[in-house]
């Protein structure tokens, strides 16, 4: 029994480097993306789908993804089950890239999420214009610089202080944070619902299949591994079969009983799947934070909202997602949910919230609110 204690350690201590072989995950950073299949880190994984899906890493520790037509951009999230990627400039100025027309996606496999609109880049001086976007990284201290919709309805009269400094266009749905693209070869959507991993069938190019393992060859200690794992598991299951044989009937009694109490809990922990957005009693849940005049906001870098574009003004009600802490204008996020049950910033589904009496914070002497 000793031997079979010190075996089944053994198999422990080599389970994770072998795990770290067959799986084909790789990352820049660990709070960066997961890289895997169809993209593929340069010098660190085989080959993923094509070069276009290549990745590399920077000084900084940061994913990049290199654009045959653009050059090279930072990697902020994949979303694999969506096939969705956000990137941003290298500056976090991605509207400069529509702006100087220094942005395309022509020869790669990427297309942009949302659709393109004509947007009027203006330069407002010195007063600044309240109606719409200051962009950050394109404005001073001594001008703003605002980004308007050309269709829109509620900009017809141009500010005197502000003067048109060209026409882009961006996708709808772009902000500080940058721009989602997404991809359709391969279509890997029914490996990631399933559990499954993606990846080419026997090593053939053109021909995708899903597996319970990376389609990428194992290393000699992922074979030693995988080895020692069905022997130990052989002799562990042996042992456990002549245990119970000999156990008393009380005792299999026992052991039937909570293998049916593991049983249901197996399946009342099923993934709930959602369908459209949240209820209003849910969307309700999430903190909402009340700005005050000095606008002491959860994190101070992050000043407009990216939903609407707007930078966050006194007195404005924010709502924060407590899965993620990203934090938009209340009524722009609250419309969001209703249709979309997931943040639009990570993609990720929010999990479930605190009841609202127990997020109820005013605090007389605070600057902002939380309630």
């Amino acid at each position: 029994m000793a031997t079979l204690v010190t075996l089944v350690s053994f198999f422990i201590f080599l389970l994770p480097h072998a795990a770290a072989t067959t799986c084909g995950v790789s990352a820049c950073a660990a709070s960066g993306p997961s890289i895997r299949f169809p993209f593929r880190l340069t010098d660190r994984q085989p080959p993923g789908y094509s070069r276009n899906f290549d990745l590399s890493c920077n000084k900084l520790n940061q994913t990049i993804l290199t654009l045959p037509s653009s050059g090279n951009f930072t990697v902020d999230s994949i979303n694999y089950s969506g096939q969705l990627v956000r990137i941003n400039d290298h500056d976090n100025c991605i509207f400069k890239r529509f702006l100087d027309k220094d942005f395309s996606l022509v020869d790669s496999p990427f297309q942009y999420e949302f659709d393109l609109q004509e947007y009027t880049f203006y330069n407002c001086t010195p007063q600044p214009v309240q109606l719409w976007t200051r962009i950050s990284c394109l404005s001073s201290d001594n001008y703003e610089v605002i980004g308007v919709p050309s269709w829109s309805m509620s900009w017809r009269s141009p500010s005197p202080f502000c003067d048109v400094i060209s026409t882009a266009m961006v996708p709808s749905e772009t902000s500080a944070f940058g721009v989602s693209l997404t991809w359709n070869e391969p279509d890997c959507r029914f490996c990631e619902a399933s559990g499954k991993a993606c990846g080419f069938q026997n090593g053939s190019p053109s021909m995708i299949h899903c597996s319970s393992t990376s389609s990428y060859g194992l290393s000699k200690a992922a074979k030693y591994g995988i080895a020692m794992g069905v022997i130990i598991s052989g002799l562990v299951c042996i042992t456990c079969c002549a245990r119970y044989v000999s156990a008393p009937r009380r005792d299999r009694g026992r052991t039937q009983e909570s293998t049916t109490e593991l049983s249901s809990t197996a399946i009342n922990r099923q993934p709930q799947v959602f369908i459209g957005g949240l209820d209003g009693q849910t969307i309700e849940s999430y903190p909402k934070t009340l700005l005050g005049e000095s606008l002491e906001l959860p994190d101070p870098n992050n000043k407009t909202c990216p939903i609407c574009l707007g930078e966050y003004q006194s007195k404005e009600i924010l709502r924060t997602i407590p899965e993620c802490n990203h934090y938009f204008h209340a009524s722009c996020i609250d419309e969001w949910l209703r249709k979309n049950p997931t943040c639009p910033l990570c993609r990720n589904l929010p999990g479930p919230c605190r009841n609202p009496s127990e997020v109820s914070l005013v605090r007389p002497h605070d600057d902002y609110a939380i309630y």
